[in-house]
């Protein structure tokens, strides 16, 4: 029986609707292959995964060439970004400066650990405000000058980050990020140091002139005065003549005092060590000071607890470091009834400790802590009617002393019950003990 033309008609038109039908499936699965291919790729998942995803598909044969080709590019520039996010993240790290980079409205976008560490931060301040973060005023101003006039600003602030007062070198960098948006890159930098060295410098100038400019005008006074009257008697002269012999020992002494001390804070000084025992080395001076001119209204007196350790030391030195100290005191003595004692005892650790002790008015608590800077003047509070006075001091006899003693490892201290008396003291190491130890010591005390 044969089919009419009706059913042959119907029979194809059904097999290419079915046709249709799997092909538009087809598609579909192909496309949505692709959607998770892109997916995958659009999430940052792997490339290995979505060229799977695509291999599946023999259809998408054409495509994987072309997607390998994107994945191979893909996976290079996120090496390359992680490569620079990492060089980046060293760069930061490493800077003793803080860091920040900040938008258009100051909110933070990325800060280094030198930020967080300086100014005492518990946690990231990624995503506040420069002024909730930091509170400074001055600091979002320039930042804003920065913005506003696209220039870099650059400011020294003076600021208190729970450190005490800071002086800090604030440097705003405008710039613009891979979309075009402002921003500002701040870098912090911590100058107290540098300012208080200026500070110390400008005060050691003006020290320096002040010890100078009194001998100097009685040096000239005298001079211009034996120039305009040369008919002055021989007791006029000789008056003056002793009045340069003293300034200018006293000018001598300051040039010298000043070039020691130069040498020894940089470090240039020649030391010549021996080993020797300290307990006849301090007698010897002792005994020199109970001799000298003028100190025989003053009674010095030398102890010694028991045996002294053995010390490596530089005689001429640490002899130096005894004078001072004795001068030190000896002029601010009273005229009657003054008294020297030289104590010197070998402490637990075996450490020699030489105190000078004296009879004076003492040394007021809050000076204590200054008494080794250079030009500090005892007299300030230990003056009192009736002392012997400053003679030939330059104020930097006991900064000598504290840098000698640090030279030979050891250390100075003072103590003063105010009106009893002062005890200046210095410590050496024994010539046996290793130096490692000697440095472990001393960091300890």
């Amino acid at each position: 029986m044969f089919l009419s033309e009706t059913s042959i008609f119907g029979t194809g038109m059904l097999l290419v609707a079915g046709a249709y039908v799997w092909r538009v499936v087809a598609e579909r699965r192909r496309w949505a292959r692709m959607e998770r291919v892109l997916d995958i790729l659009a999430d940052d998942g792997p490339e290995e995964a979505a060229l799977a995803v695509a291999g599946v598909d023999t259809t998408l044969g054409p495509m994987l060439s072309r997607l390998q080709r994107v994945a191979r590019s893909r996976a290079a520039m996120r090496q390359r970004i992680e490569h620079e996010e990492f060089s980046l993240r060293v760069v930061l790290s490493s800077l003793e400066e803080g860091v920040l980079v900040v938008d258009a409205v100051q909110q933070i976008r990325l800060a280094n650990s030198a930020f967080i560490s300086d100014f005492g931060l518990s946690k990231s301040p990624v995503g506040r405000t420069v002024l909730e973060v930091l509170g400074e005023p001055d600091v979002h101003r320039l930042i804003k000058e920065a913005v506003a006039t696209g220039s870099a600003r650059e400011r020294q602030v003076e600021m208190v980050p729970g450190k005490g007062i800071r002086f800090i070198n604030v440097r705003a960098v405008p710039m613009n990020d891979g979309a075009g948006r402002p921003g500002v890159l701040v870098v912090f930098r911590d100058v107290s140091r540098l300012v208080e060295l200026e500070k110390v410098r400008r005060e050691f100038v003006a020290n320096v002139s002040h010890e100078f400019r009194t001998p100097l005008a009685i040096f000239q006074g005298h001079v211009e005065n034996l120039a305009e009257f040369p008919d002055l008697s021989v007791e006029e002269r000789h008056e003056s003549y002793e009045v340069l012999l003293k300034y200018s020992g006293r000018l001598n002494a300051l040039v010298e005092d000043l070039l020691a001390l130069a040498r020894l804070e940089e470090r240039k000084e020649e030391f010549r060590w021996e080993v020797v025992d300290p307990a006849d080395m301090l007698r010897g001076v002792v005994s020199d000071w109970q001799v000298r001119e003028g100190a025989g209204a003053v009674d010095v007196r030398f102890e010694v607890a028991g045996d002294l350790p053995r010390a490596r030391l530089d005689r001429r030195r640490i002899e130096q470091v005894l004078h001072n100290l004795l001068e030190n005191s000896l002029k601010h003595m009273p005229l009657t009834g003054a008294r020297l004692v030289v104590r010197a005892e070998t402490e637990p650790d075996r450490w020699i400790r030489v105190t000078v002790e004296d009879n004076g008015s003492g040394i007021a608590l809050k000076d204590l802590p200054h008494i080794f800077e250079r030009f500090y003047r005892a007299d300030r509070s230990r003056g009192a009617s009736g002392a012997r006075g400053m003679g030939r001091s330059t104020g930097l006899g006991l900064s000598i002393v504290k840098h000698i003693v640090a030279a030979h490892g050891g250390e100075v201290g003072a103590a003063s019950p105010y009106g009893s008396g002062a005890r200046v003291w210095f410590r050496l190491p024994p010539a046996d003990l290793p130096p490692d130890e000697s440095a472990a010591t001393l960091a300890e005390g």
